[in-house]
């Protein structure tokens, strides 16, 4: 096949590819365009213009040179404008970068037979191109050629110079309707930009709101000696509390298997992580989820900007594993958020089910076929599985993370019993790929994305379960900087989650008992922060009454019942989780009482995180630094 009849076949498949869009094109606003021509061909811009002319086009200018055509277009209202392919490189691409500025769209002349086949110009792109690429002309044509990666700047189709009026008419329809695609595209993103920045503004207001009154309310108490209004306040969800324990020990409703398990597509975004992610994705390809005796699923790995090994170890076992996907994001779109990871990873995702697994994941055989049948439910759209740290070995810091999971592990079983609305976290979720682009996606600027997705889902009447039968492992932070950073981050996404999405949730259509329960999440740090003042107090008083033989330094005088459930609320729930994770009984002991010193760490991490939200400028998504240690069962 020669080079102008494969360029054809290539035209011609694109032509057919967008038949489905014929409708909506004859459906555009009769408009007559205005076009350009640029090309040195005089048979080129005579084709074009006769073409042109017979389809009642308006022709503008025709010019062979890039420099005085861009003078010209920019005085005239150019809807769309030919580039010929004969165009020396450097005008070429002078001219294409600079309508880059001036937002037109481009359909590239391919040059017919005599120039494509038969020229022996040194100066012949098409014909050098063909030389080097040989039977691989399509691959290089979309992938491998720098140059015309470069040269088709703001591509909007092509055409040969002999085609016929028709076949130009779509060409130029099809430009001019992916063009006003884009250009709202465009615009959706910058007001998407603008929302996102009022909502900076509200969460400043709202966090300096927030901040004067709590300090006002301690410093208050504190200085009347009377600080009964915290037992008040942390009343509600003290009760909250109690009730989630004594239901965490009801049984869940057991899920249906599927009679033909969907396909799943497993997510990994991945930036610098060359410590771990082999390992990883080894774990997660290794799982026994296979219709046919073939896989059921497909793992992408998006590598978000790496700059270490993290490339090279994937380029290695994209080579290994079949049902492994690799994409590239680079600077300056890669680092801007786990969320715009996710989205660009959704567009080529296969799946009915999409699961996301941080980069330092490590599960068991069996994990997908216990949790995919939580998903066979019409009212339910996503499910999280248990998550554990697998170096909780190796210092109090990383044990005591491993009991929070465990406790919050605990809170998700009971809200998975009691009808509350369960929530997605970073790693381990799995939502119905429908769901995910009925809710919007996930949002890239959220600094959580993983609960902003969960409130949309659950606004769109969508139930998230809770699956405990199957664990993803991952790696717990070693050390108290790095600990405060990712806290700092989770406690943010929950307060901008609160400041944005309250109202919403309070005036949604879903029942009170889940509101209850999406209120009650997402304003969880407000609320540890008076538990945990109160704990203060209820110290300093035993302190004074043991040490000074002072019976009461500051009062707290709510009705007995008030006062034993706010003091008390906080261990029922971690005590049920230690003891499911078959603790002995001095080991109980011992981790209950270490996870009560631990989570006095919620008071200052609450001022730190009303700080940050003050003075940020932007949201900005932080990730974890992963170590890579081993794994453990």
């Amino acid at each position: 096949m020669t080079p102008t009849n494969f360029i054809k076949k290539i035209v011609h498949e694109e032509f057919l590819s967008t038949n489905s869009l014929s409708n909506s094109i004859k459906q555009l606003e009769s408009k007559t365009p205005n076009i350009y021509i640029l090309s040195k061909n005089d048979t080129v811009i005579n084709n074009i213009k006769s073409a042109i002319n017979n389809l009642d086009y308006n022709l503008l200018g025709v010019s062979s040179n890039g420099d005085i055509s861009i003078e010209d277009i920019k005085k005239l209202n150019i809807d769309l404008i030919f580039i010929s392919m004969n165009l020396n490189r450097d005008s070429g691409l002078n001219v294409a970068n600079r309508i880059i500025d001036l937002d037109i769209p481009i359909i590239y002349i391919l040059e017919d037979n005599h120039n494509l086949d038969n020229s022996s110009s040194e100066n012949n792109y098409w014909n050098r191109y063909w030389n080097n690429s040989g039977n691989n002309f399509k691959n290089n044509f979309d992938n491998n050629c720098d140059y015309f990666d470069n040269y088709l700047i703001r591509n909007y189709g092509f055409i040969l110079e002999n085609y016929d009026s028709d076949e130009i008419r779509f060409a130029i329809d099809l430009a001019l309707k992916k063009h006003t695609t884009d250009s709202d595209a465009l615009i959706n993103v910058k007001n998407r930009f603008k929302e996102k920045a009022n909502e900076l503004v509200i969460e400043k207001l709202y966090s300096v709101l927030l901040l004067v009154i709590s300090i006002t309310l301690i410093i208050s108490g504190v200085v009347s000696r009377n600080v009964t209004f915290i037992q008040w306040i942390i009343f509600i969800p003290s009760v909250i509390m109690l009730v989630l324990a004594i239901f965490s020990l009801k049984k869940q409703k057991e899920p249906v298997p599927y009679d033909v398990n969907p396909f799943v597509s497993i997510i990994i975004p991945a930036h610098n992580e060359e410590f771990v992610i082999e390992k990883t994705i080894r774990s997660i390809i290794n799982m026994d989820y296979k219709i046919e005796g073939k896989d059921n699923f497909e793992v992408i790995v998006v590598n978000d900007g790496s700059t270490d090994k993290t490339g090279d170890i994937l380029v290695k076992l994209s080579d290994e594993f079949d049902n492994l996907k690799i994409m590239t994001r680079k600077a300056p779109k890669s680092g801007k958020g786990k969320g715009f990871v996710l989205n660009d990873a959704l567009v080529i995702a296969k799946g009915e089910i999409i699961g996301v697994f941080d980069s330092d994941t490590q599960v068991c055989p069996d994990y997908l076929n216990k949790l995919i049948p939580y998903l066979n439910d019409s009212r339910v759209v996503g499910v999280q599985s248990r998550v554990r740290m697998y170096n909780k070995d190796e210092n109090f810091l990383t044990n005591m993370q491993d009991v929070e999971f465990s406790g919050f592990g605990n809170i998700l079983r009971a809200k998975d019993t009691i009808g509350f609305n369960g929530f997605l976290g970073g790693n381990g979720q799995f939502v119905k790929k429908d769901a995910i682009i009925s809710a919007g996606k996930w949002d890239g600027f959220a600094v959580t994305e993983d609960l902003n997705l969960s409130v949309k889902l659950a606004l769109n009447g969508g139930g998230i379960r809770y699956c405990g039968d199957v664990a993803v492992y991952q790696e717990a932070v070693t050390n108290w900087n790095d600990f405060i950073k990712q806290r700092v981050r989770w406690a943010i996404g929950n307060f901008e989650t609160l400041f944005i999405y309250a109202s919403r949730i309070l005036t949604s259509k879903i029942s009170i008992i889940k509101k209850i329960g999406m209120i009650s999440h997402i304003s969880i740090y407000l609320f540890n922060l008076f538990i945990f003042i109160g704990f203060v107090i209820f110290i300093v008083n035993m302190l004074a009454w043991f040490i000074l033989d002072i019976p009461t330094v500051i009062r707290m005088e709510a009705p007995l019942i008030i006062g034993i459930v706010s003091a008390i609320a906080f261990f029922p729930g971690i005590a049920i989780s230690l003891f499911r994770d078959d603790k002995r009984y001095l080991l109980f002991l011992k981790d209950l009482v270490y996870y009560w010193i631990y989570c006095f760490h919620l008071i200052p991490l609450f001022f730190k995180t009303m700080y940050t939200m003050i003075l940020r400028k932007e949201r900005r998504w932080s990730k974890t630094d992963h170590r890579g240690n081993a794994y453990e069962n």
